[in-house]
Parts: structure tokens; C-alpha cells; sequence
């Protein structure tokens, strides 16, 4: 039997049927849920902290309303801001009503195509804000200009920021936004990131846009981007907490013993393509399923690979399949030689248990001051995955942390961080738990 060809490039899109599938569920429950209160709408527990989205159909004025609202919840004079809407809005109306009300606020953000939410709701279409006032560090909007440039030209514009300003506050954090508008942009920036580690504490990027690269944009400040990372340097008195959800039924671990960039050709001195046609033929899928483009997008999407740390047992970095054909089998991470590959599946109760881990971990960084409120990443796999059990997952995240949070969709999650194995990810939920001095509320 002859080797299964899948076409290199599909006409099927990966994303499109991330996306496709859930809005269509969404919009089933759009109504439901622009008014669903998870726990009754309380009151997070931080004032340090707040959120609010709006979904209504004029853009200023839905800006406007997202803004006024979580101002009203801040009660403070805020630190910063995060931005994030979805493409139906006109982006220059949208900027122009956050700007109206928070003139004087730092701001990142992004555009992304579909899918927002906060602690109070889940919506396939609006405009989120999450705004953060801090009492024990200072923040710095920084944005790092050219991603499509050298690895080394990123690098030097960084330490020079570095050389030019000495850290006052004992933590430093860089919380980003970058987009994807070009294939390699998250192992790309995950490289830079891992060049200027020594300056950082923990490294947090979500990577915005579609699957396939687009030239899709970046907030700062007042203006859009589609070629630099929107980004703010963090230094802190106090530790932030990082939450790390996969989720991931890890199933059969294999040998990496050719691979080229992102692309695995052989594992266990086997062409890659014979290895992964065996697994599904195991699994009762026939030749004629693996040969249809459209049939084999469907297939792959609902597979991950995981990359065991070498150096720490039980640490992964997690990335959708990405494409497989004669070249081999891309990936959205960083791979090497002799690493170890696990193929894994999506399984929702492991997903909500990391989910619940990955908050109590997140929350034992910050035992000993005040959290505030976190901003999340979570890439547009785990959304379509978790299907209509997100309600329980975002909940999850309420119920064990009794604070607020501003979810952004992304297609890739960076971080760099001395407890985790560092890189780019694909497929996980990352967040960057904001904290200030004081005891817990």
C-alpha cells in the first residue's frame, strides 16, 4: 500500500473549521448568552481589577460602553488597559470611543475574528475591556517594531530598551500581543523571547489572527499594527501567577529523529506520514479518509502533539498539527532531535481539570500579596474543543479564583518562564494573573 498524500496545502482551512463550528453554536445562544451571569454576576474580588464587554451593534457606542462599564468597576484611576473586539467593528470607531474615555490610559489590544469573553459572559461578537490599577509597580507601554525583521536586529532593540532603563521594582513581566502574519511568527518571537530571558521574570504573548497567516492587527494606544508586538513591561513588587491549561490525553510517546525547522520528517527512524497513517488506521479511519483534503483537515484538527521538557518530567509544550504531507508533519513549536513526541487528543475532562490546576497553581504565586485579576490567552483549538463545556471551564476559573478576567483568542501562546518549559504553544490556555501589594480580599 502506497503512501497517503496529503495535500500540502488544502483548500481545507484548519481555521475555518474552528470557527465555523462554533459560531455556528454560538449564535444558536447568542441571545442566552449576552445576558448569562456566571454565579449570579457577583462582584469579583478584587476593586484592583475589572472587566466588562459590550455587543452592541454601533461601534462607538458599544466602545464606549465597554469602557465607561469597566471604569465604573475599577473605582480607581487605572494602570493600564487591554483591548480586544472582533472584526464585524469599524477599528478606527472602536479606538475612537475607548480613547474618548481612557485618554490617559496606556492601552494593548488586539482585533480578532470571532469569540470574546469575560467572567460574566461568553460572546461570539463585541468589544471587550479589562482594566487593572496597581499599587505596587510601574508600567511601561513598549512596542517592539518589525517582527518580519532578523531575530537579531528583535534582540538588540530589546536589550537596548533594557540598557536604557534600569528595573527599580524587584519583578519584571512583558505581557504582548503579536500578530500572525507570517508562518514562523511564534517560534520566531518564542527565540527572541528566550535570547532576553535574563530580563524577565515571566514572558506572557498571545499570538492573534488566523490559522493561516494574514496581515490582522494589533492595538497600541490609539493605533493598529500588523507588523509589531503591542506590549507593556511590567515591574512589580510583587510576584504575578501564570495559569497553564492543555488538557491533552497524551496516548503514544515517539522518538524525534529527523526534523527541519517545525517540520517533523521521521519518528523512530520512520517517515513521519507512515507513522501517523498507521495511528488512525488503528483508530478505524480508512485510506479514502486520510486521501479527501477536506476529510483529512477534519481529522488532524482534532489531534495535538506534545513536547516533553528533557530536562523536567511532566512539563509539555502542547501545538496543533498544522499540516501533513510528503515534506513531513508541521508544527507550531520549536522541536529538536531526540525529542520526545507524544500525539495526543483533546479530552474535556482533562481539559477542565487543568483548568482548575492550572488556577490554583496560578494563585500559590501570589499567596502572600493581593490578586487582582487575570488576562487570558486561549487558543481557538481549546475553544472549539471544549464546546458548550467552556461555560463550566470559564466558570471553573470564577468560582476557585473570585476574580475577574478578559479572555482574547489566539492561535498561539508564548511563554517564558522559569517554571514552565518555554516556547511557543498552540492549542493551550495561558493567563498572566495581575497582583498587587496587600493581603488577599
Amino acid at each position: 500500500m502506497g503512501i497517503i498524500r496529503f495535500v500540502s496545502n488544502p483548500p481545507y482551512n484548519i481555521y475555518m473549521y474552528f470557527s465555523e463550528q462554533w459560531l455556528r453554536r454560538m449564535e444558536r445562544r447568542a441571545d442566552v448568552e449576552r445576558e448569562r451571569r456566571i454565579e449570579g454576576g457577583k462582584e469579583t474580588g478584587s476593586r484592583r481589577f475589572a472587566t466588562a464587554i459590550s455587543t452592541l451593534d454601533k461601534a462607538f457606542i458599544a466602545a464606549s460602553q465597554a469602557a465607561n462599564k469597566a471604569l465604573e468597576r475599577l473605582k480607581e484611576e487605572p494602570s493600564l488597559a487591554v483591548v480586544v473586539f472582533t472584526e464585524n467593528y469599524d477599528k478606527n470607531v472602536v479606538l475612537e470611543g475607548i480613547s474618548k474615555v481612557l485618554s490617559k490610559v496606556p492601552i494593548i489590544g488586539a482585533i480578532v475574528p470571532d469569540t470574546i469573553y469575560n467572567e460574566e459572559s461568553i460572546v461570539p461578537r463585541g468589544i471587550g475591556v479589562a482594566l487593572w490599577a496597581t499599587n505596587s509597580a510601574d508600567v511601561i507601554p513598549f512596542l517592539i517594531k518589525g517582527v518580519t525583521r532578523s531575530e537579531e536586529a528583535i534582540v538588540e532593540d530589546i536589550r537596548r530598551f533594557f540598557d536604557r532603563s534600569k528595573i527599580k521594582r524587584k519583578y519584571a513581566y512583558l505581557l504582548g500581543i503579536a500578530p500572525n502574519i507570517s508562518d514562523d511568527i511564534p517560534t520566531k518571537l518564542a527565540r527572541v523571547f528566550g535570547k532576553v530571558a535574563e530580563f524577565f521574570d515571566g514572558v506572557y504573548v498571545g499570538v492573534v489572527g488566523e490559522f493561516k497567516p494574514s496581515p490582522w492587527s494589533v492595538i497600541y494606544n490609539g493605533d493598529t499594527y500588523s507588523d509589531h508586538v503591542s506590549a507593556f513591561i511590567i515591574e512589580s513588587d510583587v510576584k504575578f501567577g501564570t495559569l497553564l491549561s492543555q488538557g491533552f490525553h497524551p496516548f503514544i510517546p515517539f522518538k524525534v529523529t529527523s526534523v527541519e525547522d517545525s517540520v517533523i520528517k521521521e519518528l523512530n527512524n520512520i517517515p513521519v506520514v507512515e507513522v501517523f497513517r498507521s495511528i488512525l488506521q488503528r483508530m478505524g479511519y480508512s485510506d479514502e479518509d486520510l486521501s479527501d483534503p477536506i476529510k483529512a483537515g477534519k481529522i488532524l484538527s482534532r489531534f495535538y502533539v506534545e513536547v516533553a521538557d528533557p530536562s523536567r518530567h511532566g512539563r509539555f509544550k502542547t501545538s496543533i498539527i498544522k499540516s501533513l504531507d510528503d515534506r513531513g508533519l508541521k508544527v507550531s513549536t520549536e522541536i529538536s532531535v531526540n525529542d520526545t513526541l507524544w500525539f495526543a487528543k483533546a479530552d474535556l475532562e482533562d481539559m477542565l481539570e487543568g483548568t482548575r490546576k492550572g488556577v490554583q497553581l496560578a494563585l500559590s504565586y501570589v499567596k502572600d500579596s493581593s490578586p487582582a485579576g487575570f488576562i487570558i490567552f486561549e487558543n481557538y483549538t481549546r475553544i472549539s474543543a471544549l464546546g458548550d463545556e467552556i461555560n463550566k471551564d470559564k466558570s471553573n476559573i470564577r468560582i476557585l479564583s473570585n476574580l475577574g478576567f478578559l479572555g482574547i483568542p489566539t492561535v498561539a501562546e508564548i511563554i517564558i518562564h522559569p517554571d514552565f518549559y518555554s516556547g511557543s504553544q498552540s492549542g493551550v490556555m495561558l493567563g498572566t494573573l495581575l497582583a498587587n501589594k496587600g493581603e488577599q480580599p
